[in-house]
């Protein structure tokens, strides 16, 4: 088929991004992009080490000495990692080979696949033999879907292997014939449907997204549109109220993306809210919830069946009391941009103060829906200790959501206390008018750190010691760089 335009021309990640929310691919604002900056300090760093006899401290001292002493660590390490894997035999290895683009072209489609491959290493014994890496510098290797690209657009006797800097390991990339092409139809399938997909569709991808600030799901104040250029930090709800323990955990994760030393802890109280969240949420929406609830117990534990009734009890009592509420969506991301003077850092690392900085802050509610007269509700489920006081941060947050979102000027968030031995209780809370613009300048002053923090040194913002820090995924590496 003949097509007068270019081809489009995506990656694995693009098309995976696309699957999840159509609008997650197109222009994007300037999200913090210390994770890229690390990784090509540890590149050219690597390539160094490997070519003056090992000695990492000076090759990093070389590439990477503008970063601070905390990202330098981790550096450090990674290229330390790659020195042992690679530096262990008197292979040739070469960066950025020139073949280091691999394409599958689909000319009905109009579409080129994409993946490309960081070095290649050739046997010194038999120059025929030639391995091509990626350099992985997370936790995570190469997932089927690139590997599909990888080897569908390659000859059949081309190895691949990922480079797990963090673990010092290689580990190959490998696919069956029926696997490759499995995910090969499911890219191009993807890829086919693209074009004509517009629709947001917002989940936990949101949390991951740069176009967050841009697509219209988290909406900035009325009438302004971030740009491209604009400096622009993504944090979730959770994240903001931690807040008041500790502003360097919050920091590592949303500015400097510290990859986290231990897994999030969660207590067995937690992981009980969470299942039931998870069982609710494909209740609510049932034409016949209590047949719906049923069924959702199947294949639950007696312990976990037992919390999970009594708590869904307790809801149904609060439906039966208290104003009621069609749902419409459950697991539903509502979040707002605010637009905050904070610092920015130029392409030379010049930083200045007074810059607009985009902060977007998402929330993921348990339902959404209408009250009887048509005001939009937001439902929160509380599964912990019965309480009679409502946390105006969090609903603060959903009444501007759901506001700007649907350009409304009444908001009803209803707080659901279900556990704990008291009767189970439901605090609503309306915002319209002035009661707006109070919870716009209360999440506004909750934001407002988090923009004045040096947007190039982890070290900078300041760390809070507590009964937290037991449960932190930063807590080893912290205390190393405590003053």
């Amino acid at each position: 088929m003949y097509h007068s335009d270019p081809p489009l021309r995506l990656k694995a990640d693009e098309l995976e991004a696309i699957n999840e929310c159509p609008a997650s691919v197109g222009p994007v604002s300037r999200l913090p992009r210390a994770a890229l900056d690390r990784w090509l300090a540890v590149r050219y760093a690597l390539e160094a080490a490997l070519s003056n006899g090992g000695d990492v401290g000076r090759a990093v001292n070389e590439n990477a000495a503008w970063l601070d002493p905390v990202q330098r660590e981790l550096v450090t390490d990674l290229v330390n990692n790659g020195v042992v894997v690679l530096g262990a035999s008197d292979a040739e290895v070469q960066f950025d080979p020139d073949d280091n683009l691999v394409l599958i072209d689909h000319p009905e489609l109009n579409v080129e696949l994409a993946s490309y491959i960081q070095l290649v290493v050739t046997d010194p014994h038999d120059s025929g033999r030639i391995e091509r890496f990626k350099i992985k510098t997370g936790r995570q290797g190469t997932s089927n879907a690139e590997a599909a690209i990888l080897l569908g657009g390659s000859d059949s006797s081309a190895r691949f292997a990922d480079l797990m800097l963090r673990d010092g390991t290689i580990e190959p990339i490998e696919l069956s014939p029926d696997e490759r092409d499995v995910d090969l139809e499911r890219l191009y399938e993807i890829a086919a449907r693209y074009r004509n997909m517009k629709v947001r569709k917002p989940g936990w991808q949101c949390y991951r997204c740069d176009r967050i600030a841009l697509c219209g799901q988290y909406p900035a104040p009325t009438g302004y549109r971030v740009g491209t250029r604009q400096r622009t930090i993504r944090v979730s709800k959770s994240d903001v109220l931690r807040l008041e323990q500790c502003h360097r955990r919050l920091a590592w994760k949303a500015l400097h993306v510290i990859p986290k030393d231990i897994d999030d802890v969660v207590s067995p109280a937690a992981a009980g809210g969470l299942l039931f969240h998870e069982v609710v949420a494909a209740v609510l929406l049932a034409d016949d919830q209590n047949a719906a609830f049923a069924m959702e117990l199947e294949g639950v534990s007696p312990d976990d069946r037992q919390v999970l009734t009594a708590l869904y009890d307790r809801h149904k009592q609060i439906e039966q009391d208290h104003v009621s509420v069609e749902y419409r969506r459950t697991e539903y991301q509502v979040g707002a941009t605010f637009v905050l003077n904070g610092l920015d850092a130029d392409p030379d690392g010049n930083v200045s103060d007074g810059a607009p900085v985009a902060v977007t802050v998402i929330a993921r509610t348990d339902a959404v829906g209408r009250e009887s007269d048509g005001t939009p509700a937001v439902i929160e489920h509380r599964t912990g200790r019965t309480s009679d006081r409502i946390d105006e941060r969090e609903t603060a947050l959903y009444a501007i959501s759901v506001a700007r979102l649907l350009g409304v000027e009444t908001v009803a968030v209803h707080q659901h206390s279900l556990g704990g031995p008291g009767d189970p209780q439901c605090l609503r809370v309306v915002y319209d008018g002035d009661a707006l613009e109070e919870a716009e300048q209360l999440v506004a002053s909750l934001l407002s750190p988090l923009v004045e923090w040096h947007p190039l040194d982890a070290a900078e913002p300041q760390y809070s010691v507590g009964e937290w820090c037991t449960t932190c995924p930063y807590e080893p590496r912290c205390v190393r760089f405590r003053s």
